[in-house]
């Protein structure tokens, strides 16, 4: 800042006069002195008007050198003093950009918490959709903590257990018909197994409470055909079937029922038994080997505590030499077995 025209103008007037008034002062002295050089006063008169000379010089040198470093302070003050009126205005102007700031972002804030609710229940239907129980029950509870939209929270909370129950009896359909298609079949195990899965998974459902006794009832049912295809038979004495049915109708009869049976059962086994004699004289007779030790091998497996398995038994080792030998080798004699 550079220094007004007036400013120190009588210090620097009185600086010239009094620095004039030396140098005559002290152009005096000297010269006086050295008109009377040879004596004692001359000497110092002319030693005072070199002093007075020396100050001369040394206030010209250093009165400009003072002034100027006072006008150097005077203007770093005033550009302090300068400074400082700018930044208390800029400091009015941060504070009101701050609050304009603080007001965008609540703006932005109310912005962006409509993008994210908008998001999360966006989230939320995703996850429902894709049968993510837990992960839609979560975001619901963060919708209703962070949002404060309880009664929506709500409403989407029925909604999943709506869609929740919704694939629960989806699945309970598809398991129950694949249990209804083991008992079609008469898979009991298999049936049994899944009911076991569904009675863990939902011990409280009605339908997967009611299937145990759903598998009695339909065994039951199975048992009374399969009684009276066995009646059937054996009222035919279609001994062959009467057996098929026999055996698979054992694994449902009880002690009492299974004694019901025996004295039929034991007719019919014996019809089977005769009949395969009869089979087996007649293929030895004719001497189809192949055949009398296919039937043979029958009767031993299926009738091993009878007499005729027994006698069977002990012709099976020529049978089985017989069958390997080409059709037109001579054989020799087989003994037939007795009914």
């Amino acid at each position: 800042m550079p220094t007004t025209p007036g400013r120190f103008s009588r210090l620097r007037w009185l600086q010239n006069v009094l620095c004039v008034a030396a140098l005559v002062g002290a152009a005096i002295l000297v010269g006086l002195g050295l008109t009377g050089v040879a004596s004692s006063p001359g000497v110092w008169m002319v030693a005072a008007g070199s002093f007075v000379l020396f100050l001369v010089i040394l206030l010209m040198t250093f009165a400009p050198l003072l002034l100027k470093m006072e006008s150097t302070l005077a203007r770093q003050l005033s550009e302090l003093r300068d400074l400082n009126e700018a930044a208390t205005r800029q400091h009015g102007q941060l504070e009101a950009m701050v609050e304009n700031t603080r007001i965008s972002d609540a703006a932005k804030s109310l912005a962006r918490r409509g993008e994210e609710l908008e998001a999360l229940r966006g989230a939320i239907r995703a996850d429902i959709r894709d049968a993510r129980w837990d992960a839609a029950i979560g975001l619901i509870d963060e919708m209703e903590r962070r949002f404060g939209y309880k009664e929506e929270a709500e409403s989407i909370r029925e909604e999943l257990d709506d869609a929740r129950n919704d694939q629960i009896q989806s699945k309970l359909a598809e398991a129950i018909e694949l249990i209804e298609d083991h008992f079609r079949t008469y898979r009991w195990d298999l049936a049994q197994h899944e009911i076991d899965r569904l009675l863990r998974a939902l011990p409280d459902h009605a339908r997967v409470v009611s299937l145990p006794d759903r598998m009695k009832a339909v065994q039951e049912q199975h048992k009374q055909e399969l009684k009276l295809a066995w009646q059937d038979a054996v009222r035919r004495c279609d001994t062959d079937q009467a057996i098929d049915v026999l055996k698979e109708l054992d694994q449902y009869l009880s002690p009492a029922e299974a004694k019901a049976l025996q004295a039929s059962a034991r007719d019919v086994f014996k019809d089977k038994l005769l009949q395969l004699g009869v089979q087996f004289r007649f293929a030895v007779t004719e001497r189809r080997w192949h055949d009398a030790l296919t039937i043979g091998l029958e009767i031993t497996h299926d009738f091993p505590n009878a007499r005729m398995a027994g006698e069977v038994r002990d012709a099976l080792d020529t049978l089985r030499q017989r069958a390997r030998q080409p059709a037109s080798a001579s054989p020799g004699p087989v003994s037939e077995a007795r009914s």
